[in-house]
C-alpha cells in the first residue's frame, strides 16, 4: 500500500475529507493515455431534466455498480432512475430523476473500473473488515457544469449536503474558461471547514459521507464570449450486502 494511500485513509478517519492532487495520484503507465478517452466523453452528456427555472448549467450521465471488494469483482447493475431523499436535497430530493445512462465508450473503458477499484483502497477499512466481503453499490456519476454570461453554474444548488453513501470521490477530469468552483467541506451542522479548487485533471477529493457535508461554490465564465465548464467524475459507495440476495433471483 502506498503512503498517498496511508495518508488519504488516516485523513478519512481523522478529517472526514482528503485531497490528492493530479501530481500524487498513482496511475499505471498503460491507463495514463485512457485519460484523455474517458474526459472526451463528456462532450457527450445529456441535459439535466430537473433544474429550477428552466436553467441550464448541467449535464450528466450516470450509472450504478455491484463491487465486491475482496474480489475485485465489477458488475454493471440495471439502470434505473437516480434518487435522493428530501432530507439530502431540498432542491431535487424525493423525485425519480430519469438520467441519461453512461455511453458504451465510457462503460467499455478500462480506466472507469480500475478507478472504481483503486478509489476504494483509499478507505479506512481494515483488512479484516467483513465489508470487504460483502457488495457495495456503486454509483458513477459524470457532470458538466456550464457557465455563460448569461447563467452562472451551479454545481451543488443543494447546498452543502450528504448523498447518502459511505464514502464519495470526486475526480476532476476537465475545466476550462472557469472561475469559481471551489470545493467546500462543512460540518454536520453546516459551518464552514475548508475550500479548496481542483484545477488539474485528476485532482480528486476523497470524503466520508456520515462525518462532512460537502458542497461546491459555483462557477463563472472567465471570458464572457465564450462557454465555461467543469467535468467532474462522481463516485458515491454504499455499503449494499442486500445485493447479494438480488443479484441472485
Amino acid at each position: 500500500m502506498g503512503s498517498i494511500t496511508r495518508t488519504t485513509q488516516e485523513e478519512l478517519r481523522t478529517n472526514g475529507y482528503s485531497l490528492v492532487p493530479a501530481g500524487q495520484f498513482v496511475l499505471a503507465p498503460e491507463l495514463q493515455p485512457l485519460v484523455k478517452d474517458l474526459a472526451d466523453e463528456w462532450e457527450r452528456l445529456e441535459g439535466d431534466q430537473y433544474l429550477m427555472n428552466g436553467a441550464r448549467f448541467r449535464e450528466r450521465r450516470y450509472d450504478r455498480f455491484y463491487f465486491l471488494p475482496r474480489t475485485g469483482e465489477i458488475r454493471l447493475r440495471p439502470h434505473r432512475p437516480y434518487y435522493q431523499s428530501p432530507v439530502a436535497n431540498d432542491y431535487a430530493g424525493g423525485i425519480q430523476r430519469e438520467v441519461a445512462p453512461l455511453s458504451s465508450a465510457t462503460l467499455a473503458n478500462p480506466l472507469l473500473t480500475r478507478l472504481m477499484r483503486d478509489d476504494f483502497a483509499h478507505f479506512p477499512l481494515a483488512e479484516d473488515d467483513a465489508r470487504l466481503d460483502e457488495p457495495w453499490d456503486v454509483q458513477c456519476h459524470q457532470f458538466r457544469i456550464i457557465s455563460s454570461s448569461g447563467e452562472i453554474g451551479e454545481p451543488t444548488p443543494e447546498g452543502p449536503h450528504r448523498d447518502e453513501v459511505d464514502y464519495g470521490v470526486i475526480h476532476l477530469m476537465g475545466r476550462a474558461n472557469t472561475q469559481g468552483g471551489e470545493s467546500q467541506v462543512y460540518t454536520p451542522h453546516k459551518d464552514l471547514v475548508t475550500e479548496f479548487t481542483l484545477a488539474e485533471q485528476m485532482d480528486t477529493m476523497f470524503w466520508s459521507d456520515e462525518q462532512i457535508l460537502h458542497a461546491v461554490r459555483p462557477t463563472r465564465a472567465e471570458d464572457g464570449n465564450r462557454p465555461a465548464t467543469r467535468d467532474v467524475l462522481i463516485m458515491g459507495y454504499k455499503h449494499s450486502p442486500e445485493l447479494q440476495r438480488i443479484e441472485q433471483i
